[in-house]
């Protein structure tokens, strides 16, 4: 836990257009949460949502798969450090949390063309009959490491460290550029 207040500053540069066309948009997710959550071996994600809607009900239950009993939990809500340490100490022993929310940054890619952009710089097969809603990938993004997750029908999120993010944002605004 932090034992002083953080400044929030955006990983990206100041005036940064959010949209690159009509066909592609990407905009930073500002504000919210991401918290790395820790299973011991007999974990699951079920046991994981359960626990979370009784605890923090209000903070809803939007888990990614990360690696074997791990998951990233987001949410559009600011979570203090108190409120972190009341559902930590409400969780069962196999689960650990890790606040992530200062490290790491989420960005949305949507629009018709974003499987396409997004193909050029990942393995991952996107397509909407193999890469399910709500399903998360850890990859590369050219030399990036990140989670894609399928948000919307041609809408994803991504989350990458903080200090990736610049990078990353400048690889989709070039990798879009055919759509703008």
């Amino acid at each position: 836990m932090r034992d002083y207040p953080l400044e929030n500053r955006s990983a990206f540069p100041p005036l940064v257009a959010a949209g690159a066309g009509a066909s592609i948009n990407l905009a930073p997710v500002t504000g919210g949460f991401v918290i790395h959550v820790l299973g011991d071996a007999k974990s699951d994600e079920a046991a994981l949502s359960t626990a979370i809607k009784t605890i923090a009900p209000d903070l809803g239950t939007d888990l990614r798969k990360s690696a074997p009993n791990q998951w990233f939990w987001v949410g559009d809500a600011d979570v203090s450090s108190d409120r972190l340490a009341e559902i930590q100490a409400g969780l069962v022993n196999q689960f650990a949390l890790a606040d992530q929310t200062h490290g790491r940054v989420r960005m949305r890619l949507s629009g018709v063309s974003s499987r396409t952009v997004l193909a050029k710089g990942t393995m991952v097969d996107l397509s909407a009959d193999v890469f399910a809603m709500g399903q998360s990938a850890m990859t590369q993004i050219g030399h990036i490491g990140a989670m894609i997750t399928r948000i919307e029908d041609d809408s994803f999120e991504l989350i990458v460290l903080r200090s990736f993010a610049g990078s990353l944002w400048d690889e989709l605004h070039h990798m879009a550029a055919e759509f703008r």
